[in-house]
Formats: C-alpha cells, sequence, structure tokens
C-alpha cells in the first residue's frame, strides 16, 4: 500500500512541474492583447505572418481614438507624407520580434506614430499577465522601458467598432 502511495505522490509531482512548465511556455508567449502602463492603447499580437516566428503588433484600441478635428486619428506625424493619411487604428507599429536565446523577444522595431519615429525594441515576458517592453536608439542601456498588462476579456477592435468606443 505504501509503494502505490508513494508511486502516485510521485506522478503528482511530476503532474505538477510538467503543468508549472506549460504554464511557463504560455507566460513566455507575447501572443494576445496588451494594454500599455498609461491605459492609452491595447495592442494585438500575433505572428508577423502565418506560419512565421516573428511577431508583430497593430493597434486595436485607443482610449482616444479621435484627432483634434474629432476624425479618427490618423498617423500624421510620419516621416513620410504619402503615409500620413493612415488612421492610426489597426496600424502595425510592433514588427519582427524574434525569440532570443534568453528567452527574450528581440530584433525588431517598434513604431511610434504619436511622434513618427521607430526605435529597437525588446520585450521580456515578465509572467503570464504582464511584459516589459523596452525602445531604444543604439543599446538598451539609453532605452525607455514601461510594463504592459495583459487584457484577458474580450478586446472590440477598433477596426470594428465605431471610432468613439470606450475602453474594453
Amino acid at each position: 500500500m505504501n509503494v502505490g502511495r508513494g508511486r502516485a505522490v510521485w506522478l503528482g509531482a511530476w503532474a505538477a512541474v510538467l503543468m508549472g512548465q506549460v504554464a511557463w511556455a504560455a507566460a513566455e508567449s507575447l501572443d494576445g492583447f496588451w494594454m500599455d502602463s498609461d491605459g492609452e492603447v491595447i495592442l494585438e499580437i500575433g505572428p508577423c505572418a502565418a506560419g512565421q516566428p516573428t511577431r508583430c503588433g497593430r493597434v486595436a484600441w485607443l482610449k482616444q481614438p479621435l484627432g483634434p478635428n474629432g476624425a479618427p486619428l490618423l498617423d500624421d506625424q510620419n516621416p513620410d507624407p504619402k503615409l500620413r493619411t493612415r488612421p492610426v487604428c489597426g496600424l502595425t507599429v510592433v514588427s519582427g520580434f524574434a525569440k532570443q536565446s534568453d528567452d527574450t523577444w528581440g530584433g525588431g522595431t517598434v513604431y511610434v506614430s504619436d511622434y513618427g519615429i521607430s526605435f529597437s525594441g525588446t520585450a521580456q515576458v515578465l509572467n503570464p499577465s504582464q511584459v516589459k517592453v523596452t525602445g531604444y536608439v543604439g543599446v538598451t542601456f539609453f532605452g525607455s522601458s514601461e510594463v504592459w498588462s495583459k487584457v484577458t476579456h474580450p478586446v472590440t477592435p477598433c477596426w470594428t467598432a465605431p471610432a468613439t468606443a470606450k475602453t474594453p
């Protein structure tokens, strides 16, 4: 009877370890909806293209979706005049993030439409509900970081919702 009980404890311990590894693997994923630290924007992160390991992100929700003229917010600070009429809603602002050997995500760029500037970027999944995002020019030491939060409730993407959509 003790042998059976010991085996059950051993199997239970291994099951707990495996479940922990599955949970951590999920925690390392960037896929999903993430809100910035100020609650101003939600990005939808996922594969850049079907079957590709790199991750990209587009604007899925904006706290202030309208510009000063009352029309949908545009990428009007873009250095390329031809791109200044693109709506910010749905705009790809994170591109080319790849899993690094140290389990962070990097090698990508982050476009900040408020300034019309692209930065190099890294992301470190801290836990299943938080990711530390760093944008920098040159080296990460000269960058700026913030912690974003996973959005667990359903988000109606701004490209399918009225421009006056409230906080999800």
